[in-house]
């Protein structure tokens, strides 16, 4: 980890996946530490706690911020569920006011 990733992220994250999509499992601090809240999109859900990234955008986003902030890879458990709730509330960026 270079000097500039002083702040420990997680180093084990569940990738949770049903029939149709895919979703990355961190806390939602993370986004935070790492600058890119307002870089994730509708696609991913929220519940509090964790965010769930989706797939295709968002869980390469956080992954590229990770490595350009110098920390190393997660390790991936894997959850396989029949249906992922998508009626969970949507991802939405914090609105910055001046």
């Amino acid at each position: 980890m270079s000097e500039m990733a002083a702040v420990e992220l997680s180093e084990q994250l569940t990738f949770i996946s049903d029939p149709g999509h895919g979703w990355l499992k961190v806390p939602l601090g993370e986004l935070t530490t790492l600058g890119i809240q307002s870089e994730i999109t509708t696609y991913s859900f929220v519940d509090g706690r964790f965010v769930y990234l989706e797939e295709d955008q968002d869980a390469g986003t956080y992954l590229v911020a990770r490595r350009a902030q110098g920390y190393p890879d997660p390790q991936f458990d894997e959850q396989y569920v029949e249906y992922f709730d998508r009626s969970q509330r949507c991802y939405s960026p914090p609105v910055v006011t001046p």
